[in-house]
């Protein structure tokens, strides 16, 4: 669970802790960092996260983070809502993108 500086945050990131700006979790934890995320967490003048551990290169192409986003749905079942969740990730996954 290696503590990095936000500014060498990268799209595919997982926080391994919650982000927490006061009293509010504003991001929590195995949340997947896309541009957005992460703009935000500087607007809230966020220094440093915890992230989970890059070993393998985890989400380091559209394919892994797409199969990732599957994954966590998995349990979700036949929900409606769930399912609509799932794609509108997949669309922000995909718009969003900046693998370096």
């Amino acid at each position: 669970m290696p503590k990095i500086p936000l500014d060498q945050a990268l799209e595919g990131d997982v926080l391994s802790k919650d982000v927490v700006v006061g009293t509010t979790a504003v991001f929590g934890t195995g949340t997947v960092l896309i541009k957005k995320i992460i703009e935000i967490l500087e607007k809230l003048r966020v220094k440093e996260i915890y992230i989970e551990g890059r070993e393998g290169g985890k989400f380091r192409s559209l394919n892994d983070l797409l199969d990732n986003i599957e994954q966590r749905f998995s349990c979700a079942g036949d929900s409606e809502i769930m399912r609509h969740l799932k794609y509108l990730a997949k669309d922000i996954a995909s718009v969003e993108r900046g693998y370096r």
